[in-house]
């Protein structure tokens, strides 16, 4: 099983408030929230205390922004995950990938994607895993 592969599994299997709380510890509420599009940073900690339940697209950003976390945190530091995720990156055109995460819907990144069009989550973990396995 590859390191993605396990990141995703873990990301489906978990529920959603023990994600919300994982990520909050690891990026804080605002990081968190401004990658998964909400709008007030407290809703992150709502989440993760069970006091509110996402949105079902909210939900999967949150997991899709977890599974990421995860691919790099197999062999990185928190601080350098968030570091990672708020730098300009190569692969991703000089973009940040929280940039890409928030916007949700980028256009193909050319240089991640092979010749399917790739959303900015997906540009972003072939970018975490090629930061990884270049570690």
């Amino acid at each position: 099983m590859t390191l993605r592969e396990r990141a995703h599994r873990e990301a489906v299997r978990a529920d959603i408030a023990s994600i919300a709380e994982r990520l909050q510890d690891m990026l804080g509420q605002r990081l968190s929230a401004y990658a998964v599009g909400v709008k007030d940073p407290r809703t992150i900690g709502r989440y993760a205390r069970r006091e509110q339940d996402p949105r079902e697209d909210t939900a999967q950003r949150l997991r899709n922004l977890f599974e990421i976390t995860q691919v790099l945190l197999a062999r990185e530091t928190p601080e350098t995950v968030r570091a990672w995720l708020l730098g300009a990156h190569p692969l991703l055109e000089d973009r940040a990938p929280i940039e890409l995460l928030h916007l949700d819907d980028c256009p193909p990144v050319e240089r991640t994607a092979s010749t399917d069009a790739r959303a900015g989550y997906l540009s972003v973990v072939t970018a975490a895993e090629e930061f990884v396995r270049g570690a």
